[in-house]
């Protein structure tokens, strides 16, 4: 990380924790460069990107506790804001409002995930991401193999169901409740369309159009 990060994962009274796990639908906004339409799902917005990108996980993660004001981050104040009082806009933006918390992830942690692209890509991005879009480094590093293939087994990356065209059917699977779409891991005891993208002992997988 090159700047805190922050987005919207689970809170805990006044206390907003970011995940361990970045999502993969923003990243690939992020490594796309899109700026999503809010009329739009995500699917309709990612449709026809050439970056894919699976979830990342950790590897060396530390958090740090920052403050915010709820009322900037309230998008439904923002969209109609004409519908607020001058006393309400006042008891949201006063000295006295208590402040939320937030557990971000401090600069410095690191995480890994596959990235698949129709493209050639540079080894070193720059890519803005979470809540406040701040910078972060990405650095990619060749596959040792990617495989076409029937995908069956233990799948030890989170993955994202909706991304497949086929029909994803885990057993004991783990699911990692974050919006805007839960990520699982576990094993595939039907096969469905996928490809393999293996580097050292790590594994990942990615939808086959990739």
């Amino acid at each position: 990380m090159e700047n805190p990060l922050s987005f919207r994962t689970n809170e805990y009274g006044n206390v907003i924790r970011t995940s361990r796990i970045l999502h993969n639908w923003a990243l690939r906004f992020a490594l796309n460069r899109i700026n999503g339409n809010p009329e739009k799902d995500h699917i309709e917005n990612l449709k026809g990107a050439s970056i894919y990108a699976t979830p990342a996980i950790p590897i060396e993660v530390d958090y740090e506790f920052t403050t915010f004001h709820p009322f900037p981050e309230a998008p439904q104040m923002l969209k109609t804001p004409e519908n607020l009082t001058p006393g309400s806009r006042k008891s949201y933006q006063g000295d006295y409002t208590i402040l939320h918390f937030k557990e971000v992830v401090r600069v410095g942690s690191t995480f890994r995930f596959a990235v698949a692209s129709a493209e050639p890509l540079e080894k070193e991005l720059i890519i803005t991401y979470g809540g406040k879009q701040t910078l972060q480094r990405v650095i990619l590093e060749d596959a040792d193999i990617t495989e076409p293939e029937p995908i069956k087994g233990v799948i030890h990356h989170p993955i994202n169901p909706l991304d497949f065209p086929d029909s994803v059917q885990l057993k004991n699977a783990f699911q990692h409740t974050i919006p805007p779409s839960p990520l699982f891991e576990g094993t595939a005891d039907r096969t469905f369309n996928g490809r393999w993208i293996k580097r050292g002992v790590n594994k990942y997988v990615v939808p086959p159009s990739w």
